[in-house]
């Protein structure tokens, strides 16, 4: 019994094994997809690579009917245009004041705001929460009024009085840019759901040693918190950079634009060139881009373990 049976398993060993190694089965439904995630991709990046092509054109290329994809020669003249446009040097000092300062302050105020509200017990807690989670709701389009006439009624700020009259507050300031987007809805709902998933024994060994809440907080919780920091911090600082609506409407002293505005005004007037609007529009886009792969890894490990369970 034992010679025959062992033919009949290995037979089927061999068999499972040229199984294994047979083609996947060719799946209609699969190509549509692929085929869709391909058109999706290509709907994406190629006005990024229009935009690339376009800035090194000549002013007549640009024209040309049909037009081309590829340029007829790499015109690194319209970058040096670009970056020599008028107050070009203002506007990327105002830029990274304001990206660098409203991320830094959503880094330090979403992180305290989404710890106390993950493992403080305080009265109303809940209840700061669910206005938290409301906010998300509201369009940021409907909060310009009221938060520009706050920014202009704050008490003794821009000659103003106790009561915010009499002067323009933090119209005109880089605090005025920085102060509405200090910390945001969605980064302390980011940064609270993370700290509910780290388990309590952390804590609860580190108060035994006779560490104190905030020592937790900055030596213990913090570290594991990077990756959910590092998304919390490219969304912000890409926020503010892209930000366009903000600035031109708080600001209306031009030494105060960013490039955003700069790239408006370049484009404003019937002599605009647009090859070097798009140069100026690429240089724009670079420092975003080399953000996200200086944190690519923390970011895709944070996209996994923030946000959507608590």
């Amino acid at each position: 019994m034992t010679d025959l049976a062992q033919p009949a398993a290995m037979e089927r060993q061999i068999m499972a094994r040229r199984r294994g190694r047979e083609f996947p089965r060719f799946d209609v439904m699969n190509v549509i997809g692929y085929l869709l995630l391909l058109f999706a991709a290509l709907a994406t990046v190629m006005p990024f690579l229009w935009m690339v092509s376009t800035s090194f054109k000549g002013d007549q290329e640009i024209f040309r009917f049909p037009p081309s994809f590829v340029p007829d020669g790499l015109r690194w003249q319209n970058y040096l245009d670009a970056m020599t446009s008028p107050d070009a040097g203002r506007q990327l000092v105002n830029s990274l004041i304001y990206a660098l300062g409203s991320t830094v302050s959503n880094l330090v105020f979403c992180s305290l705001a989404g710890y106390a509200l993950a493992r403080m017990q305080f009265s109303g807690r809940n209840l700061i929460f669910a206005l938290v989670v409301g906010l998300l709701m509201v369009p940021a389009q409907s909060q310009i009024v009221p938060v520009f006439l706050i920014v202009q009624k704050i008490p003794f700020a821009g000659g103003n009085d106790w009561l915010g009259n009499g002067g323009t507050g933090l119209l005109n300031t880089y605090w005025g840019m920085i102060l509405p987007t200090a910390a945001t809805p969605f980064g302390i709902f980011m940064m609270r759901q993370f700290f509910t998933r780290i388990p309590m024994e952390y804590e609860e060994s580190a108060k035994l040693d006779g560490a104190s809440p905030f020592t937790i907080f900055r030596r213990i919780l913090l570290p594991l918190a990077r990756p959910s920091l590092a998304v919390l911090g490219v969304l912000s600082f890409q926020s503010a950079w892209n930000d366009f609506v903000w600035p031109l409407i708080l600001n209306s002293h031009r030494e105060m634009a960013t490039l955003q505005i700069g790239l408006q005004l370049l484009q404003s007037g019937p002599d605009a060139r647009w090859n070097v609007v798009m140069a100026m529009a690429t240089l724009i886009t670079l420092p975003v881009i080399i953000v996200y792969l200086l944190a690519q890894r923390h970011v895709i490990d944070g996209a996994v373990t923030s946000g959507v369970k608590g």
